[in-house]
C-alpha cells in the first residue's frame, strides 16, 4: 500500500491540479515512477527529449517531459496500474485473519484509492 501511495503521489505531482493537491509538483525534476515507465516505452527521439529535459526546474523542460509522458499515455498506464494494485490490495486485505487489522487496512485503502490530493 505504501508503494502504491508513493507512485500515486508521483502521478498527482505531475498530472494533478495544483489548486486541488495544494502544491506545485516537483517530481519532473526528481526521480519518480513516471520517468521509469517513460524510459521503458520511449523511442529514440523521446528518450533524447527526456535526457535533455528531465531533472531541470526550467518550465520549458518540465513541459517537454510532460509532453513525452502524454505521448506515451503515462496517465493511462498509471490508471491501469492503480486498478491492478487496488484489486491485489483488496484480495490481500480480505485474506487477513485478524478482523481489526482487516478493517484498519480497508479504512486506509479507502482514504488513498483514487485520491486527488
Amino acid at each position: 500500500m505504501g508503494v502504491y501511495f508513493q507512485i500515486q503521489d508521483d502521478y498527482l505531482d505531475c498530472f494533478g491540479d495544483p489548486e486541488v493537491i495544494g502544491k506545485v509538483g516537483t517530481d519532473i525534476e526528481e526521480c519518480s515512477w513516471l520517468i521509469v515507465q517513460a524510459m521503458e516505452l520511449a523511442n529514440e527521439n523521446e528518450m533524447k527529449i527526456l535526457y535533455e529535459n528531465y531533472g531541470k526546474s526550467d518550465p520549458e523542460c518540465i513541459a517537454a517531459v510532460k509532453n513525452v509522458y502524454k505521448e506515451l499515455d503515462i496517465q493511462d498506464i498509471f490508471l491501469e496500474y492503480e486498478s491492478r494494485v487496488y484489486k491485489h490490495l483488496v484480495s490481500t486485505i480480505d485474506a487477513e485473519q485478524n478482523h481489526t487489522i482487516r478493517e484498519i487496512m480497508k479504512i486506509f485503502l479507502k482514504k488513498i484509492y483514487k485520491r486527488t490530493k
